[in-house]
């Protein structure tokens, strides 16, 4: 038998939460209650808890900060670990630091803070990650990319944690990329990366960051309402505008809604739960298929209670 007040002895006080609400840790904010929420600071921390899950046959998942994710309504039946954070320490999952052209973060660093650390140093090519709310680690599993350029253009290593406690360096030249999508083991970790970037002048790397911003500020939905973008683009298309074509924009389950901004983002009007989302994803794809003759897929990930 155990007891997941157990959890509490591996971590810092406040690091494990138990019966927590997935609502309040995912960009979209529905989902029940997970048995619990573990938030680890440096990879001993991660390997502690996946041992601790791994020798009681309890289920685990990992999150970043919680975008591109939705937990069903009946939450998680196990350990979500979040890993989240700003703490720049080298020992911790959210480490940043130069080496010459070579940029070492983990895998809790957001892409935005990733950019502004980068644009400091002068070292350009991951300024389009600024309007990107991702971290390293699950911006790389899911090749994050915008404004025609991807996270793999600039990846030089890529550090994994293989469960139990297994800890290797691969070459991104190893890895196959393709669109939101890489061929890393689904069972292994990333714990961090190092990045290979450009040098320029840091004023201009500002000045591209800012301009993504704003153009996404102007152009999507805040991040905070949205889990990001519902679905993947078809090949030389565009998901937003097959939605828009459709006459999906404004439809609305309940508390969720296509948001009029840009067809391709579902944002929550503060009411929404997993299930109206479910429905209103289901008729989008169904209307576009019927319309559009293109089935959609998903990008954002939907989580079942029982996900191993």
């Amino acid at each position: 038998m155990y007891s997941y007040a157990d959890l509490e002895g591996l971590l810092k006080p406040d690091k494990v939460r138990l019966n927590e609400s997935m609502a309040r840790h995912t960009t979209f904010r529905v989902g029940g209650r997970a048995d619990a929420l573990c938030l680890p600071e440096t990879r001993d921390d991660l390997l502690e808890v996946i041992g601790w899950a791994s020798l009681r046959g309890i289920p685990w998942l990992l999150i970043g900060n919680g975008s591109n994710v939705i937990f069903d309504d009946e939450g998680f039946r196990g350990i979500v670990i979040k890993i989240r954070g700003s703490n720049p320490a080298n020992d911790t999952l959210w480490h940043l630091n130069k080496d010459h052209d070579l940029i070492h973060a983990g895998a809790g660093v957001s892409l935005a803070r990733l950019a502004w650390f980068s644009a400091a140093y002068g070292m350009s090519g991951l300024e389009f990650g600024s309007g990107i709310p991702g971290v390293v680690g699950g911006s790389i599993r899911g090749n994050a990319g915008a404004h025609n350029c991807e996270l793999s253009q600039s990846i030089e290593s890529i550090e994994l944690l293989i469960p139990p406690n297994t800890i290797t360096t691969i070459s991104a030249a190893d890895v196959h990329f393709s669109y939101r999508h890489t061929d890393i083991d689904p069972n292994a970790i990333i714990t961090g990366a190092v990045f290979r970037l450009i040098p320029e002048e840091p004023e201009l790397i500002r000045d591209r960051i800012t301009s993504f911003t704003e153009y996404r500020k102007q152009t999507q939905p805040s991040a905070d309402q949205s889990a990001g973008c519902m679905f993947k683009n078809p090949s030389g298309d565009s998901a937003g505008r097959l939605i828009d074509l459709a006459g999906c924009k404004g439809w609305h389950v309940g508390g969720v809604k296509v948001s009029e901004q840009h067809a391709n983002f579902l944002v929550n009007s503060g009411e929404a739960n997993t299930a109206d989302t479910l429905r209103l994803i289901d008729k989008v794809r169904d209307r576009v298929l019927i319309e559009m003759g293109i089935e959609l897929e998903l990008e954002v990930r939907i989580l079942s209670p029982e996900v191993a």
